[in-house]
């Protein structure tokens, strides 16, 4: 490296050669120099020559304490907010379902009795469901039924009275916790009029900890929705029930059984295939290293074929999809639009047998390849310039390969994070005070207040005691008092939900606000610490002199100087990103309003704060690289970050924006491959290991799966190439303001980015 930078000067030259340049400073003909294209008044003037800097500084300060002591303080506070959670929620609430009395399923006395039963789904279907749940009873069992049995109409047989043990016995198991003598001293009918005991069950299977019907089968096509499951004589109401009107009633729960049955399906494809999407993500992540191996001693190769392959993929996309348009347009099955489809377990068959589908993806993929191809021609020269810079970086990584696999202490940290964040928030959820309101059925057409009030025989024996009036539906009852003062059957005093306690909504905020900074504060960390791996490197004369375990000297001074710097920096986005969190959460509120003037306005401030936030995470990362080098605060980092890239604006938009551009065609490129060799092998495409695929309700759901964590995988990988080349890139354009390419004041780049400022300033010139 010494020898292709730097030139020793002869003996006694140094007086003549300063002679003869002082006569070209002062020629008013001269061309000018590098340098002097950085004397922006703006923006400052360019670094002076320093004989003694030898990149990043040895005797470093601490820097932003006070924001270091407060983000000490902030998580001193979330370990409040995080103990006050523990103790006031029990995240049991969250995970077992609630019976009518709010007793936990499958905990304390109700161990045994992990499930819950609605007692009468039928009850459902009526608009107060989604404020206070299923206006029915409902009660913790062991099991779900698992046949259809109706212990009401048994109870009206005429050998009733000879059986009443034996039907006693078939509803005990879905019937609420009862003493034997209570239990014993009850007929059937008394057990059902006073809603211990369900009145009918069918067989059902367990969703979320909830005993929904599976009679109402959407896998059966046979099926008559009409067709009757209780007649009048077995159903208390005196109504029949069909598989309609229970089907509509698990539907006005929001779980109906085409949703249950997808969720099951993608289940199942998942435990089929787990070892194998585990396979692929080990490919991908093996694909992904060998890939960044292969740009160290093959950068130029490997950044054409990827620009080759990506080419090729989108030109072959447009080709097929054109292809598979033709052969569909004129057929009758494909005509329609997917506004048109039902949505089915096959509505994504059903979506891709239109032409319509086809032309748009043919339109979409015709677009994006018409796009790259103007890209490269357009940036040809730049692309070429960017490989220079791209090679250094393949250079450094390659010489220090432990910063490869340094992500993955960061990654970790991240998850201990989102765990906190998560174990946080649920408690918070679980927090408070059972809340318990009236509710009875109510007719489809029941909206108002006036219409819900209650009606005969319980206006005189049911008074809210609050206003001495007959209860309406959803108001606050206490389930003692409702017990001792109302007999009515037809109402129930029955719970909905855990009421947060007073004072406690500011802690969601601020468990999310806690979320957003630590996650960008082990960002910042990584960021900040590779900043100073690379900057050595690159300021290191001779390469091969870098010295050993840089890597962990520098984790060792970001801990010791600088975290002040990666809380001051983090704390900025985290708040930019709360911002835009409340901006969201105040669009959900407003939609109800249905206003185009505050649609317009919150979607102004959603696109500001979204470019803010990324123009903020630009100067935060080149700020962390300053810091990196010359161990400055967090603001005099930016300053000085900002005015050497404004000065430098053209390099800026020349080789960092085509770098990034490039590093995310590798990254498309491992993506895309991992994806393809995915889709091949659970199509059959792969004919060695056909028979070894298992049969899967969605094929696509492993592919969708790999593709995604493939993904991440390149993109961690590929993250620390990206650090590389932006501080490499940063200590480039420094080097160009402190050193000249003189022999007094050489360059400290190799000879390649030496010629990289040739072509650089005829681009600048035009």
């Amino acid at each position: 490296m010494a020898a292709l930078n730097k030139v020793n000067p002869e003996p006694g030259a140094s007086s003549s050669s300063e002679h003869f340049q002082r006569r070209r400073d002062h020629s008013p003909d001269r061309p000018k120099k590098i340098n002097d294209y950085f004397e922006e008044p703006d923006y400052g003037v360019g670094v002076a020559y320093d004989p003694k800097f030898q990149g990043p500084v040895r005797n470093r300060k601490c820097t932003d304490i006070i924001c270091l002591v407060l983000f000490f303080v902030f998580l001193g506070a979330w370990g409040v907010v995080a103990y006050f959670a523990v103790q006031r929620g029990d995240i049991e609430r969250i995970i077992y379902p609630t019976d009518s009395k709010g007793q936990i399923c499958g905990r304390g006395e109700l161990q045994n009795r992990p499930l819950l039963l609605f007692f009468d789904l039928t009850k459902c279907l009526n608009p107060a469901v989604l404020a206070i749940g299923c206006p029915t009873t409902q009660v913790c069992v062991s099991a779900c039924p698992t046949e259809q049995y109706s212990g009401y109409g048994a109870s009206l047989a005429p050998a009733a009275n000879k059986n009443q043990d034996h039907i006693k016995e078939k509803m005990r198991p879905f019937c609420q916790r009862l003493s034997k003598l209570e239990w014993d001293s009850m007929t059937p009918a008394k057990l059902i009029e006073l809603n211990h005991c369900p009145a009918w069950t069918l067989p059902s299977t367990s969703v979320l900890g909830r005993c929904l019907p599976t009679i109402v089968s959407t896998e059966n096509k046979n099926n008559n929705p009409n067709a009757t499951v209780f007649d009048e004589n077995e159903n208390p109401g005196g109504k029949p029930i069909n598989q309609a009107t229970v089907s509509s009633a698990v539907t006005a729960l929001g779980a109906f059984l085409q949703v249950r049955g997808f969720g099951e399906r993608i289940f199942t494809d998942i435990s089929a295939t787990w070892w194998m999407i585990c396979v692929a993500l080990l490919v991908a992540a093996i694909t992904s290293f060998f890939w960044i191996i292969l740009m160290r001693f093959f950068t130029r190769i490997m950044i054409w074929t990827s620009i080759g392959l990506v080419f090729t993929l989108f030109g072959g996309l447009f080709g097929y999809t054109l292809y598979k348009y033709i052969v569909i347009k004129d057929q009758p099955t494909a005509q329609g639009n997917i506004f048109q489809v039902n949505f089915t377990p096959d509505y994504g068959k059903d979506v891709l047998a239109l032409a319509n589908t086809w032309l748009a993806f043919c339109i979409i993929c015709g677009i994006i390849f018409l796009i790259i191809f103007l890209l490269l021609i357009a940036l040809r020269q730049r692309i070429l310039i960017a490989i220079e810079l791209i090679e250094q970086g393949s250079r450094a990584v390659g010489q220090m390969f432990s910063t490869l696999f340094f992500p993955l202490g960061p990654f970790c940290f991240q998850i201990v994070v989102v765990l906190f964040f998560a174990g946080v928030a649920v408690y918070l959820s679980s927090a408070g005070e059972p809340e318990y309101r009236i509710s009875y059925p109510l007719k489809k057409d029941a909206f108002s207040r006036d219409a819900m009030a209650m009606t005969a025989p319980c206006d005189h024996s049911c008074q809210n005691p609050d206003t001495n009036k007959p209860f309406n539906i959803s108001d606050i009852c206490d389930p003692k008092h409702f017990k001792e003062s109302c007999q009515c059957t037809e109402i129930e005093c029955q719970f909905t939900m855990y009421t947060k306690p007073s004072g406690t909504s500011w802690m969601v905020w601020f468990n999310l606000f806690g979320f957003y900074w630590g996650m960008f504060f082990v960002a910042a960390f990584s960021e900040l610490t590779l900043a100073g791996v690379f900057a050595t490197w690159y300021w290191t004369w001779n390469k091969k002199d870098v010295p050993m375990f840089v890597l962990p000297r520098f984790f060792g001074i970001v801990i010791f100087y600088h975290l002040g710097t990666v809380a001051f920096g983090s704390l900025i986005i985290a708040i930019i990103r709360m911002i835009r969190t409340v901006v969201s959460y105040i669009e959900s509120k407003l939609k109800a309003y249905n206003n185009d003037l505050v649609k317009c306005l919150i979607c102004v401030c959603k696109c500001c704060l979204y470019c803010l936030e990324k123009f903020m995470k630009f100067i935060n990362r080149n700020a962390y690289i300053m810091c990196a080098i010359k161990s400055t605060n967090f603001c005099t980092s930016a300053k000085d970050a900002f005015n050497l890239l404004m000065r430098n604006l053209v390099r800026v938009v020349v080789l960092n924006k085509v770098v990034e551009f490039l590093l995310f065609l590798g990254k498309l490129v491992v993506t895309t491959g991992v994806g393809c060799l995915a889709y091949f092998t659970f199509t059959g495409g792969i004919t060695v290991i056909k028979d070894d695929i298992p049969t899967l309700n969605y094929f696509q759901t492993p592919i969708v799966i790999i593709v995604i964590g493939t993904y991440f995988i390149s993109s961690s990988f590929f993250s620390v190439y990206s650090m590389a080349v932006d501080t490499l890139f940063l200590c480039f354009l420094e080097d160009l303001e402190r050193n000249d390419g003189s022999p007094e004041k050489p360059y400290y780049m190799s000879r390649g980015l030496q010629k990289v400022i040739g072509k650089m300033n005829k681009i600048k010139n035009r």
